[in-house]
C-alpha cells in the first residue's frame, strides 16, 4: 500500500493490527504519524489510548508490551506507536515481531522504520500479516498530481504548466514541496488560481537547483542577451551563497561553448570532445544564439572575464563585479 492511500484509510476505515512504515521518504512517515494523532483525538479518551516510544540499542521491550496488551479506554482504538525502529537491535525486533505473530488480539501498533535490511528475520515475519506502507520518493506525474492535489485541497488551482515550473524551482523534496506551497497559499490569499506569476515571485529554489540549475540558467540568459533575467538570476545564487569565483568560469564557459559554436568546422560532436564536454548538448543549445555574435564582440567578452577576475582577486565584492561583467555582455 502506498503512503497516499493509508492516510485516507486512517481517517475513517477500521485501524489495522500492525502498521509496518518505512522507506527514505520520512514526510510520508510524519505524516501518517500525525494521521494516527488526529484519529486518535477524536476519542474523549484520547491521551489514555495513545503510546508512543522511541528505539534505541538497548531498549526494553516490556513496556511497548504492556501496552499492546491492556484493554483500550471506552470505545475507542489504543493506539502504541515505535518510532526510529531502526535503532533497535534486529534480535529485539525479531522478539517483537514474534510476540505479535503469536498475540493476535493486540493493539493498533504502528512501527516507523527508515531504511529496512529486507533479509532481517523480522521484517519476514512482520510481511506475513501487516499492513506494509512504503514510503517511497515520488517522481514524474506522480509528483506533479500530488502538488495539484495539495492545492485543491486548499481550495486552489494550478495548471500543469506552472506545477512543472514550481517543481524545476524548487526540486522533489517533499518537505520543501510544502513549505513552499504554504508560502504560496498564504501569498495568493483571496484568489482561486495559483500562476506562474505568483511561483516565480515567492517560491525559493533549493540548494540542488541553485547548483544545478539555476546558474546554467543565468549564463543561458546572457548568451540571450536578456540582461534582466541573468541579473535576476544572478541575485538569487549570490543570496543562497553560492560564491562569485565559482560563477565565474562558468560564464566564461559559455563564452567558449559560443566561439566553438560560431567557428565549428566539424561535426559539434567531435568539437565537444576537443572541448573536454561530455556531449554536444551544451553547444548545440547554443548554436542558434552563436549567429548573432561577431568575434570581436566574443574576444571582448574574455577580456571582460579577465578583468572581472582581477577585481575579484583585489577584493571588490562579488555582486559589483559580476552585476557589471554582465551589462557588459549583454
Amino acid at each position: 500500500m502506498t503512503a497516499q492511500e493509508i492516510l485516507q484509510e486512517i481517517e475513517t476505515e477500521p485501524l489495522p493490527r500492525v502498521l509496518f512504515v518505512h522507506g527514505p521518504e520520512t514526510v510520508w512517515h510524519d505524516r501518517i504519524f500525525t494521521a494516527l494523532k488526529h484519529r486518535n483525538s477524536k476519542d474523549s479518551l484520547a491521551e489514555f489510548n495513545w503510546s508512543v516510544f522511541y528505539g534505541s540499542k538497548d531498549m526494553d521491550l516490556e513496556p511497548l508490551l504492556l501496552e499492546l496488551g491492556m484493554v483500550p479506554w471506552g470505545d475507542g482504538p489504543k493506539i502504541v506507536v515505535l518510532k526510529n525502529g531502526e535503532s533497535v537491535p534486529a534480535a529485539i525486533m525479531e522478539h517483537l515481531a514474534s510476540w505479535l505473530e503469536q498475540n493476535l488480539k493486540t493493539n493498533c501498533f504502528a512501527l516507523f522504520v527508515d531504511k529496512v535490511d529486507q533479509r532481517l528475520k523480522y521484517v519476514k515475519i512482520l510481511r506475513q500479516f501487516a499492513l506494509e506502507v512504503e514510503c517511497e520518493a515520488l517522481q514524474g506525474d506522480a509528483l506533479l498530481r500530488h502538488v495539484v492535489d495539495l492545492c485543491t485541497r486548499e481550495g486552489k488551482k494550478m495548471k500543469r504548466e506552472t506545477a512543472e515550473l514550481f517543481l524545476n524551482r524548487v526540486g522533489h523534496d517533499l518537505l520543501m514541496i510544502q513549505n513552499e506551497l504554504e508560502k504560496l497559499f498564504a501569498f495568493s490569499e483571496g484568489q482561486e488560481e495559483i500562476t506562474c506569476f505568483d511561483v516565480q515571485s515567492i517560491s525559493s529554489l533549493s540548494p540542488a537547483q541553485i547548483v544545478n540549475h539555476t546558474v546554467f540558467q543565468m549564463t543561458d540568459f546572457i548568451v540571450q542577451k536578456r540582461r534582466q533575467e541573468a541579473l535576476g538570476v544572478l541575485n538569487v545564487l549570490l543570496a543562497a551563497g553560492e560564491p562569485a569565483l565559482r560563477i565565474l568560469p562558468l560564464i566564461e564557459r559559455q563564452l567558449r561553448l559560443v566561439l566553438a559554436a560560431k567557428t565549428a568546422e566539424t561535426n559539434l560532436d567531435d568539437v565537444a570532445k576537443q572541448m573536454g564536454e561530455t556531449n554536444s548538448y551544451a553547444l548545440r543549445k547554443v548554436q542558434k544564439h552563436a549567429k548573432k555574435y561577431d568575434l570581436q564582440e566574443i574576444f571582448s567578452g574574455f577580456q571582460e572575464v579577465l578583468h572581472a577576475d582581477r577585481e575579484l582577486k583585489l577584493g571588490v565584492p562579488g555582486d559589483q563585479v559580476l552585476s557589471d561583467l554582465i551589462v557588459k555582455l549583454t
